[in-house]
């Protein structure tokens, strides 16, 4: 089968602002200035707190998209954040797998409620025939490993791992976040369809107009990819089985806030089946406390408070937590929170948006630092949106 050709999509121009004086902690944000404002006292103060390099920030509102550069992409050379700046997004990479596998349940290559071993034969374990692929989407397999052992370096280490893992938990009752869980889910997904998953990723970019955006970042690009930094020192990520699905994502925060504006209005988005993909990624097919599970993305009920977000980051949810498998997804809820943290080594990122009030942020770093820090400063900004 040919791989999926997308048409492409419709983009806007978006202005880009950069600094502006401190502003009052809580006060409301009513106009532009008041936006950046808010933000530059946030970001830089949350930078000295930190000890960030640098931070990048898109803020959709009121049908614009602002951006703001803070600090070094690259401590040695002296050399500025940009809006084009590439950073590595971590899990947020997981939004886009999300989404692929979305599209190939709406072309009707797969479905929710296949055995995985239909979609990988050469699993012939016991637990296989069992687990679903909304399972697996959804982190509720039975206990699947948050990162690979080193053992498993290529597909046939990885199918030797998985024959031999037994889940802790019977699937669909408890979500233990992994990596290798929708990694696996994507990377079948797209399988399904005749595809591999670099294909349907350069696709899906080149559709929604996103030149800076990567799996891996070509020679032509180095120049704009910053480092990361950890005790200091420069660090980027290297490679890994199932790391493109799960985590290996590169993108510039103007390439990221085109991606939210694309999940803010799925209906702008031209080509059919990535529209599609889009949205039913949005659905709701898990629930683990007060925390929707969608394909990648992650929602809670809005309004929300700081401190039901920071609770749906916390490592001891993270690591695992009861969890109901919704059979068929819930429909997609406008009055929703919809986020995704992400980090790796040298790097932090965090994304969310809120369609029914039609806002959105950003914020990438290259330093890894705290995911409750992350919400809370973006629940500061979006909650003072007026």
């Amino acid at each position: 089968m040919h791989p999926v050709k997308f048409t492409q999509a419709l983009t806007l121009a978006l202005p880009v602002l950069l600094s502006a004086p401190a502003l009052a902690q809580h006060a409301a944000i009513q106009t532009e200035a008041a936006l950046q404002s808010a933000v530059q006292h946030e970001v830089t103060q949350l930078m000295q707190q930190q000890q960030i390099p640098g931070i990048a920030v898109a803020v959709l509102w009121q049908g614009k998209t602002f951006f703001y550069s803070f600090g070094q992409a690259d401590v040695a050379a002296k050399t500025a954040v940009t809006p084009d700046t590439l950073f590595e997004i971590g899990s947020v990479s997981k939004t886009f797998a999300g989404v692929i596998g979305a599209m190939a349940l709406e072309r009707g290559d797969m479905k929710l409620t296949d055995p995985v071993a239909k979609h990988w034969p050469a699993l012939t374990a016991k637990p296989w025939q069992h687990i679903k692929m909304q399972q697996l989407a959804t982190y509720t397999a039975g206990g699947l490993p948050l990162f690979m052992p080193d053992s498993v370096t290529d597909k046939t280490s990885l199918l030797n791992y998985l024959q031999q893992w037994q889940p802790e938990f019977a699937p669909g009752t408890q979500r233990v976040y992994a990596n290798s869980s929708i990694g696996l889910f994507a990377h079948l997904a797209v399988a399904a369809g005749g595809s591999s998953y670099g294909e349907v990723f350069q696709q899906l970019t080149s559709a929604l107009k996103m030149p800076n955006t990567y799996l891996q970042v070509p020679a032509a690009a180095q120049a704009q990819y910053a480092w990361g930094y950890n005790e200091g020192k420069p660090v980027r990520i290297g490679s890994g089985v199932l790391l493109d699905e799960a985590g290996g994502v590169k993108a510039s925060v103007r390439d990221l806030a085109t991606w939210l504006n694309a999940n803010l209005q799925p209906e702008q988005v031209q080509d059919p089946l990535l529209r599609a993909g889009i949205a039913k990624a949005q659905q709701r097919y898990a629930k683990s406390k007060q925390m929707y599970q969608g394909l990648g993305w992650e929602m809670l009920d809005y309004p929300v408070t700081v401190a039901a977000l920071t609770a749906m980051t916390a490592p001891e949810f993270v690591a695992g937590t009861a969890a109901t498998v919704l059979a068929p997804p819930a429909p997609a809820v406008a009055n929703s929170w919809i986020h995704k943290t992400g980090a790796t080594g040298g790097f932090g990122a965090y994304a969310a948006f809120i369609p029914s009030r039609q806002v959105g942020i950003v914020l990438l770093s290259n330093k890894r630092y705290p995911n409750a820090l992350r919400v809370e400063l973006a629940h500061k900004v979006l909650e003072n949106l007026k």
